[in-house]
């Protein structure tokens, strides 16, 4: 952060300001969209995180946003940020099943706080989790997670990979496991 002082009554205070992405990388942002932290990439571009999701550069002319919701999993090792995406396939009993992408590396630069923001709004965003083995192989994680600027939670079914999620017994194991974690959160009457 850059720090001025400022006169006040004979004495100088520190003002601090926050850096701004490059306005280059700020112009995909929707009008009413702030960057609360972002990071220059080694390979070139910059990463930025808002209240929405986690900006990134594309390999066409324009940057992508990932929803904080659909950030399966997020790591911090200096320097790489490690990222894994889902992608929201069928719906089961009202929760869109999950496939994982493949780890989305990226070395960063200039960190600033993206890591730590990328953590915290992943964390955030997760209202309940939890992990089942399915009979008779496998294993399904229910999740119920926050998105931003929708009330209410998304609910979630990620099956373990060579899990086979079309699968009736599965299928129905799964819509038990997700009734129950429901009720678990449901408000009281």
């Amino acid at each position: 952060m850059a720090c001025a002082t400022r006169p006040l009554g004979g004495s100088k205070l520190p003002i601090f300001r926050r850096e701004r992405p490059p306005a280059e990388a700020a112009r995909w942002l929707d009008r009413d969209e702030r960057v609360t932290a972002w990071a220059e990439l080694a390979a070139g571009g910059v990463a930025m995180a808002t209240v929405r999701g986690l900006w990134l550069p594309a390999e066409g002319a324009r940057s992508g946003r990932l929803a904080w919701h659909l950030i399966a999993k997020a790591s911090w090792q200096p320097p790489v940020l490690h990222l894994i995406e889902a992608v929201e396939g069928a719906e089961l009993a009202g929760a869109r099943v999950l496939a994982e992408r493949p780890v989305r590396t990226l070395r960063l630069r200039t960190p600033r706080d993206l890591p730590r923001q990328v953590r915290d709004r992943v964390n955030r965003s997760v209202r309940y989790t939890q992990y089942h083995e399915l009979a008779p192989a496998g294993g399904v994680r229910v999740v119920a997670r926050r998105v931003a600027g929708q009330d209410g939670l998304a609910w979630q079914l990620r099956f373990d990979a060579g899990t086979d999620a079309e699968d009736p017994l599965l299928r129905e194991q799964a819509t038990r496991l997700l009734a129950a974690a429901q009720t678990v959160l449901a408000p009281p009457v």
